[in-house]
């Protein structure tokens, strides 16, 4: 059978609220997460497909590797949309044969416009979900016979997905890793695309199939971090249930090797025993779309989960179980009025929401926001968003005056990462947090101080004590410094979460400055 060499690339990611640059170089990674859907597809090739992973977040791209190939299978999402044009512009100079999909791939086909031009260039595009689709352009591929394009848009079972390729990366280049559990949002929130994407039935993988992951990943030798990239990883609460029953006790059994985090739904808060289980399993945080405080935009937006409950109780619930809510803001509704920047900085603050990202709104293409704003002619051709959470700039006509927006907005971004305001909302979070003081600790349940003490596994202890101590004679080193002595005051095991938090608000307020300065 011919061997056919396969290079996949990964896109760079430009810096934003998510890239953590600073707090990475402290710890001695080199980038956040690996690229799961290219692991995941390279585990669904035929065994003649020989693969190499090329992740330019951790590395620049060989030609000598581009040269060798017969075939380049290329993803990205829109923020990475710079980088993306860029391989292909090389591949496509090579002559090689070019295979695409994922976010960016999804949201740009069918659409006019500069990205239409750039899709053009790709020899395949493999849209939708590659469970349904890949195997079809394979087996024409074989033949000699590959069409353009593959959409079948059937959602399929997540028993076909194979577990990820780990033996492609150095999983020790990564801040974490990531795994899926499952696709899809019975909420159809009208900014969002998840359920154009996924649809709003959720589906997943089986406990024994996503248990099977988890080992492969244990084998790897690596520990730490670990995310559960669903976009509503509670969507559906029998089968998260039943999973995390077996996740906590395989976790407990090897003293918690990974703490975990995931996006939710605010109504997990509501059910008792699912915050109780992921409190066990060894979820440390959780990201939140609150997008606004207002009850008349969470309504105009189809937003209605988090009518259901008082946001603030919820949150606090969350963070006293000890998992971190990190909360996702919009501004730029069409129900917003002029106080609404003052009513995000407020609840930003009273929460205790130390990660709090704040974007304007975008109109993604495929939502029914875009589709309704292009129904009112508001959305502006020429101008594309990246979703990236720093851009500046709208694709679309605002109720509000745009300049009054980005101003407003401008102002919420300083405001929130001005160092005495992201140390005070820091020290909210750690004081409702779980008691850490040693004697406390001695008391509480063995899983708790299992849990507890895994906090302090960091890789490279040496690289990340120098650069803290580089941090504290930094602009910020003072502030950092009375933080860190009154987590400290709370509990000698607040340590490794107030060295991470401060790290951490060095990087958002980097991003900051980039952002006001536009």
């Amino acid at each position: 059978m011919k061997i056919i060499n396969v290079l996949m690339i990964q896109p760079k990611t430009p810096q934003t609220f998510w890239s953590h640059d600073i707090s990475l170089k402290a710890a001695g990674f080199k980038t956040v997460m690996p690229p799961l859907g290219l692991m995941t597809v390279a585990a669904m090739l035929p065994e003649n497909y020989k693969v190499k992973l090329t992740d330019l977040n951790v590395g620049d791209l060989d030609l000598q590797d581009v040269e060798k190939s017969d075939v380049i299978f290329l993803t990205g999402m829109y923020v990475q949309r710079e980088s993306f044009v860029n391989v292909l512009n090389i591949c496509r100079e090579r002559g090689k044969i070019i295979v695409a999909g994922g976010p960016f791939v999804q949201a740009a086909y069918g659409m006019p416009g500069r990205d239409k031009l750039e899709l053009d260039k790709i020899d395949h595009l493999i849209l939708y979900e590659a469970e349904n689709n890949l195997s079809s352009f394979l087996q024409d591929f074989d033949r000699g016979e590959a069409k353009r394009v593959y959409d079948n848009k059937e959602k399929p079972d997540l028993a076909l997905t194979p577990p990820p390729r780990f033996d492609l990366i150095r999983p020790n280049d990564y801040a974490c890793m990531a795994l899926q559990f499952s696709r899809g949002c019975p909420y159809n929130c009208e900014f969002c695309s998840v359920v154009q994407t996924f649809g709003r039935v959720p589906r997943t993988k089986g406990t024994d199939q996503f248990m099977r992951e988890i080992e492969a990943l244990y084998a790897t030798g690596y520990r730490g971090r670990l995310f559960i990239v669903d976009d509503n990883f509670t969507a559906n609460r029998k089968m998260v249930k039943d999973m995390l029953r077996r996740l906590a006790a395989w976790q407990e059994e090897r003293e918690y090797p990974y703490l975990l985090f995931t996006e939710v739904c605010i109504d997990m808060a509501g059910d008792d025993e699912l915050l109780d289980l992921m409190m066990r399993s060894g979820f440390t945080s959780v990201f939140i779309g609150i997008e606004s405080p207002d009850v008349a935009t969470l309504r105009a937006t189809m937003k209605n989960m988090n009518i259901t409950c008082d946001m603030s109780v919820a949150i606090e619930k969350i963070q006293r179980a000890g998992i971190e809510v990190m909360g996702g803001f919009i501004l730029g509704f069409d129900t917003d009025t002029e106080n609404v920047f003052d009513r995000q900085l407020d609840f930003i603050r009273r929460n205790g929401i130390v990660q709090s990202v704040v974007g304007l709104l975008g109109a993604m293409r495929n939502t029914d926001l875009h589709k309704r704003l292009e129904r009112e002619g508001r959305i502006l051709k020429d101008s594309e968003h990246c979703g990236d959470n720093v851009s500046t700039t709208l694709n679309f006509i605002p109720k509000m005056p745009a300049e009054k927006l980005i101003e407003g907005y401008k102002r919420v971004i300083m405001e929130t990462y001005d160092p005495h305001n992201y140390f005070a909302r820091a020290l909210t979070l750690l004081k409702r947090f779980p008691d850490m003081r040693i004697s406390r600790l001695y008391r509480a349940e063995p899983w708790r101080r299992k849990l507890s003490m895994s906090k302090f596994n960091y890789s490279n202890k040496s690289k990340l004590a120098f650069e803290f101590i580089k941090l504290l004679f930094s602009s910020f080193g003072i502030q950092a410094l009375v933080f860190i002595l009154k987590a400290l005051r709370l509990g000698l095991l607040n340590l490794p979460i107030s060295i991470e938090l401060t790290l951490r608000g060095l990087h958002y307020m980097s991003v900051t400055k980039r952002i006001t300065d536009t």
